[in-house]
């Protein structure tokens, strides 16, 4: 597609700072890691250094993402959409962003319920149910919105040609998909 097309913006988006991108990419580190070694089963947290380190997992993830979105508000960082986008694709992004955040917050909430109804020597089975429904509500969505989330970044690289994906990565090497895409110019 040449940039001339109706889809190409005359917009190129700011490149986010230093600490936002390294948030956003030591928060994408962690998520994968987190899916990595995620637990084969519950009976695992009868293991203390087990517990231990899935409750510490757990904080240190939510702190990373808590320090993000604190960081990223009191900054006022706006959107890299440019301005001229359609509606459809900022209401999309705001709901992605939003959507990523409550699962990990979510994740790590039902994951310390787990853990508590646990370690309780009260009958928790009704907490352990629902906290366990809860987690694996929000790992199941997590990996969709992390998708249409790389989908987005992916439309505006290689169809908005807007600037959006590398203002939270850099300038990519672009030599074999500027050679891919201009073949058909």
């Amino acid at each position: 597609m040449n940039r001339s097309s109706s889809t190409a913006s005359t917009h190129v988006a700011q490149p986010h700072g230093f600490v936002t991108k390294s948030l956003h990419w030591l928060c994408a580190a962690m998520l994968a890691f987190g899916y990595l070694k995620g637990l084969e089963g519950i009976s695992q947290l009868a293991h203390p250094g087990k517990l231990l380190t899935e409750v510490l997992f757990a904080a240190t993830l939510g702190a990373a993402f808590a320090v993000r979105l604190i960081w990223v508000r009191s900054r006022g960082e706006p959107s890299r959409l440019p301005p001229e986008a359609p509606q459809w694709e900022h209401l999309a992004s705001r709901a992605v962003h939003k959507g990523l955040y409550a699962s990990v917050f979510l994740i790590v909430l039902s994951g310390f319920g787990i853990a508590l109804g646990y370690v309780s020597t009260a009958p928790t089975s009704l907490l352990i149910t629902i906290m366990i429904g809860l987690h694996e509500f929000a790992l199941s969505a997590m990996p969709l919105l992390l998708l249409v989330h790389v989908a987005g970044a992916l439309w505006h690289r290689f169809v908005r040609h807007d600037g959006v994906m590398e203002s939270m990565t850099g300038r990519l090497p672009n030599l074999a998909i500027r050679n891919f895409t201009s073949k058909g110019n």
